[in-house]
């Protein structure tokens, strides 16, 4: 299901419906062949697409040469925000106030509860 609506949007919204018409091109190419023998594929292009001028009526049936089938691409630009840093200088000021004190109550067990001692 994908694949057909990719190549419906493409074939819709870009100028891949152009490449279906190249057997117009390869057929034009051999009427002109047959009018002028030593005629190239590349002199043909020029002569078709270098200049407006249409040689014959079949000319506009080329790919790419019918300005009808101009196209057009919507494009969407959305500024991008701007983002400025400025470097502000902190300024802190510590004040410490403590109400400890230390008391020191004498119990018996005192003498248990020490911190452990280096042998």
């Amino acid at each position: 299901m994908a694949i057909p609506l990719l190549i419906l949007y493409i074939n819709s919204n870009t100028e891949f419906h152009e490449v279906l018409r190249l057997p117009v091109l390869i057929e034009h190419y051999q009427e002109h062949k047959k009018l002028v023998s030593d005629i190239s594929f590349w002199e043909f292009l020029v002569m078709h697409y270098k200049t407006n001028v249409s040689h014959d009526a079949n000319d506009n049936k080329l790919p790419f040469k019918d300005p009808a089938h101009s196209f057009t691409a919507s494009v969407l630009a959305l500024p991008l925000p701007k983002i400025a840093l400025q470097e502000k200088e902190l300024i802190s000021q510590v004040s410490h106030i403590s109400f400890y004190s230390a008391r020191f109550i004498s119990s018996p067990l005192s003498k248990i509860f020490q911190p452990p001692k280096l042998g």
